[in-house]
């Protein structure tokens, strides 16, 4: 009998699991946005340095392209990440430097879901109504993804550390979008901000 109810156990835990990992990919799936050239009016705090300009985000097969101008259209970076890893094709030269390009490859690879993860996801549930996507960054640390039970959008992004909250993104939805409005990251530990507003028609 107990045997019975140990296999009983171990099968009903092996099913569950099954059905958590095919969730959390769809989930991840449902909430990663695809933007078809989006244009955002951008600030980004950095070195000490204010930057301000338009960031246009392109998704394309299985990568993104990011590329951060200034309003006389010279190029501060410009950013590939495929599902793997990323490449700057060019950036700033008083940019270039490891720390900055890491820092920014990570926090716009959370937005966009490529280039710095590992691994499989998995789907924790705070309550029916609280979805929480993690994932395991190729450096230390995970990613965890805010979203609700029908997985429509993540409205916040937290980055942690061994320890601590490293990176928080909030992101602002309008309703019926599935593509952020709005976008501001936060590093808790060192002075740098990134905040991203969505260009209309009329403003570009």
């Amino acid at each position: 009998m107990r045997c019975f109810l140990l296999v009983s156990v171990w099968i009903c835990l092996s099913f569950f699991a099954r059905a958590q990992g095919q969730t959390a990919a769809t989930c991840l799936q449902a909430i990663q946005p695809v933007f078809p050239t989006v244009k955002y009016r951008a600030s980004i705090d950095v070195l000490n340095k204010h930057l301000s300009g338009i960031l246009i985000i392109k998704s394309e097969e299985h990568s993104a392209r990011i590329v951060f101008i200034n309003e006389m259209g010279s190029t501060f970076f410009d950013l590939a990440l495929n599902e793997n890893n990323y490449i700057f094709h060019s950036m700033m030269e008083s940019l270039n430097k490891k720390a900055v390009r890491k820092t920014l490859a990570k926090d716009l690879g959370m937005i966009v879901g490529k280039g710095i993860f590992k691994g499989e996801s998995q789907l924790l549930l705070q309550n029916p109504s609280h979805w929480i996507v993690l994932r395991q960054l190729k450096s230390k640390g995970n990613v965890r993804y805010h979203t609700n039970e029908t997985c429509r959008g993540a409205t916040l992004i937290e980055n942690y550390g061994r320890h601590k909250k490293v990176i928080s993104i909030q992101q602002f939805m309008l309703p019926n979008h599935d593509i952020p409005d709005s976008i501001f990251v936060e590093h808790h530990l060192v002075k740098f901000t990134i905040q991203l507003k969505q260009m209309s028609d009329a403003a570009e």
